[in-house]
């Protein structure tokens, strides 16, 4: 029986392998919006469809938003390279570059965009468009993940407290709820602290003038869901477009304060302090799984390996506390 069990649910993940971004983008999803529909189930009973909403189509909007601006700059910069080039020989002769490494950098710049283009005309369509497929397929996916999480995770516990025997339904309820609080704490942090850092990120780009505004700020966004890189990743091209277009003293002024009122306060008190009060895990536990998730399973391994990292924490605990009366 064992056998089968292990076999049926090897078949299972095998057909729903391809599916697997969506999955854990919807429970991602289902953690943030659940305070939402937790305060709105009070009002009406359409509680899980407006909670999700709430969350994803800004989301959605950021993400398609950041998508078309990058395809514009790409197609700004075919037609206008020589431009682009001109500029950066500008600034590169206000710096005091020799004229001699000016002319090699110019001749490594002219090579990696032929080759880029290059590489792009070489794309097979075929592969591309079902890649593009698969993504939106997933992106669907992630969304009735979420509302059905919401409107009926209550009622999955309950069936699962249902089909455990008698003797170990203490400990199942217990890692569950155990797992749910872990898991409810990592997300919860991560995402409303990079909704702190692109909001304030917003404010500063717009007091300083920074071309582009809605696009840095979903970068921002992107980056600040994993710990310790924050949005620096953006900061740091917009200093020194700053410092080379404008003035030294004004990319310095943005870079530091950036790194005062930006990176320094989300990323080692607010995400720390809102992880380790809802989840009573070490941060260095949770920036290791994130960015150790994202080496291995790119976008979608930032939020799969703290998922696994707090089942399994959870499983751990439920051992300490039952492991002995479940024998």
């Amino acid at each position: 029986m064992t056998i089968i069990v292990l076999l049926i649910v090897a078949a299972v993940a095998f057909f729903f392998r391809p599916l697997l971004d969506g999955v854990v983008f919807g429970v991602f999803f289902a953690y943030v919006t659940r305070p939402i529909k937790d305060f709105l189930r009070k009002y009406t009973k359409y509680a899980p469809m407006l909670a999700t909403f709430c969350i994803l189509l800004p989301v959605i909007a950021i993400f398609s938003f950041a998508a078309i601006e990058l395809r514009n700059q790409i197609s700004w910069f075919s037609d206008h390279g020589n431009e682009a080039l001109a500029q950066v020989n500008a600034a590169l002769e206000a710096l005091g570059v020799p004229a001699e490494l000016v002319v090699q950098l110019n001749d490594v710049l002219m090579n990696i965009s032929q080759y880029a283009f290059a590489f792009a005309a070489t794309v097979p369509i075929r592969e591309t468009f079902t890649s593009l497929l698969l993504l939106g397929t997933n992106a669907l996916v992630s969304i009735f993940v979420c509302y059905y999480l919401l409107k009926d995770g209550d009622r999955i516990i309950s069936t699962i407290m249902s089909l455990t025997p008698a003797r170990f339904q203490p400990a199942v309820s217990f890692f569950t709820v155990e797992a749910d609080r872990i898991l409810f704490g990592i997300y919860i942090g991560t995402f409303y602290t990079a909704l702190f850092i692109a909001t304030m990120s917003a404010v500063l780009f717009f007091l300083f003038s920074v071309p582009y505004l809605a696009l840095c700020t979903a970068f921002v966004f992107i980056a600040a869901m994993v710990p310790i890189l924050s949005g620096m990743m953006v900061f740091i091209p917009v200093a020194a477009y700053m410092y080379i277009y404008r003035d030294p003293a004004i990319g310095i002024l943005f870079f530091l304060s950036a790194i005062i009122f930006v990176y320094l306060p989300p990323d080692f008190l607010i995400r720390p302090y809102l992880i380790n009060r809802a989840s009573n895990i070490h941060p260095l536990l949770i920036i290791m799984s994130f960015i150790g998730g994202g080496l291995a399973g790119g976008l979608s391994g930032f939020f799969a390996a703290p998922l696994a990292v707090g089942l399994l924490i959870a499983v751990y605990r439920t051992y300490l506390k039952y492991g002995e009366e479940c024998k």
